[in-house]
């Protein structure tokens, strides 16, 4: 397979695994619709930002760093399921969701939405070891360092635009006012949605 080639499976692969629900796409979701667009934008570069150290982790060795730390993935694991249950737990307390207006007022600030996209993606066992095997898969194909650094930059650019086009259509006014009208059923449903990936997280192997 020619550099180049190789460079199109691997940013596809990673496109279509993006594009799958997830705790990003719920967590971006959900910041989106109970706070606006600038909230849902800064959580989707966030998630993109904390894409960075799985990318760095599969280009400079996963394999490296299990040898010496071998409990990381389960700490990323535990971590990230009681991460997904604690946003699901106050999802569900949420008896009601203000108006669109009182929504924007109350939205947390930049830094708390962006911290929390990049909490989302680190404590992400999968996001880390899919990562590792896409760069091992261009490693071993004897890919030259160039398309490894753009295949990483395709990633993570990738991620932070898919997630905010996610983020930019659920807070579409007429989007977003047509959901906040339905926002206890909402509620209920993020946090079913957030806990059954939490037990996914915990039981799949």
């Amino acid at each position: 397979m020619n550099h180049l080639a190789l460079f199109g499976a691997a940013a596809l692969a990673h496109l279509l695994a993006v594009m799958s629900p997830g705790p990003d796409f719920a967590i971006v979701s959900r910041q989106a619709l109970l706070h606006g667009r600038s909230a849902g934008l800064w959580t989707a570069w966030g998630i993109a930002s904390g894409i960075v150290a799985h990318v760095a982790l599969g280009l400079f060795g996963l394999g490296w760093l299990l040898e010496r730390l071998p409990s990381l993935l389960e700490w990323l694991r535990y971590g990230g399921a009681a991460f997904l249950i604690w946003m699901g737990y106050g999802s569900w307390r949420a008896s009601s969701t203000p108006g669109s207006e009182t929504a924007v007022n109350a939205a947390p600030a930049p830094r708390r939405s962006y911290l929390l996209g990049v909490a989302t993606n680190l404590l992400n066992p999968k996001a880390a070891l899919f990562c590792a095997a896409l760069f091992s898969a261009t490693l071993t194909a004897g890919a030259p360092a160039s398309l490894n650094i753009l295949l990483g930059a395709w990633i993570i650019l990738s991620t932070g635009t898919w997630f905010s086009l996610i983020s930019l259509a659920i807070a579409h006014p007429r989007i977003r006012q047509h959901l906040l009208s339905r926002a206890r059923l909402i509620d209920r449903a993020m946090a079913v949605l957030l806990v059954s990936l939490a037990l996914l997280l915990l039981f799949s192997p």
